[in-house]
């Protein structure tokens, strides 16, 4: 299982760009850069099936692990930035709610 470190850009207000990066062998490997898209009409998608707040973020939480694993071609687990660009999603879309 490959250790990763998540790293976000500056966050805009609809989006954010993470670096991903590989530290499974002691030393840092920058392996891709994903997008994550959290701009009102993406929340109100997963509203509309009857997600809150906390099942919102728990969706993007899922689709950055499945990303990160499409990229990867394995599983990973994180050490360090999952909380980070959890929060900002967070605080992006507070007043979607």
């Amino acid at each position: 299982m490959r250790k990763i470190k998540l790293i976000p850009d500056i966050p805009f207000s609809t989006n954010c760009d993470i670096s991903i990066i590989d530290v499974t062998d002691d030393k840092e490997k920058k392996r891709c850069k994903i997008k994550i898209e959290y701009a009102e009409s993406d929340v109100k998608q997963m509203k509309e099936k009857g997600a809150s707040k906390e099942e919102v973020l728990e969706n993007y939480k899922t689709m950055i692990y499945d990303v990160v694993k499409y990229y990867i071609a394995g599983d990973w687990e994180c050490v360090n930035g999952y909380d980070t660009v959890l929060k900002i999603i967070e605080d992006k879309t507070k007043n979607f709610f």
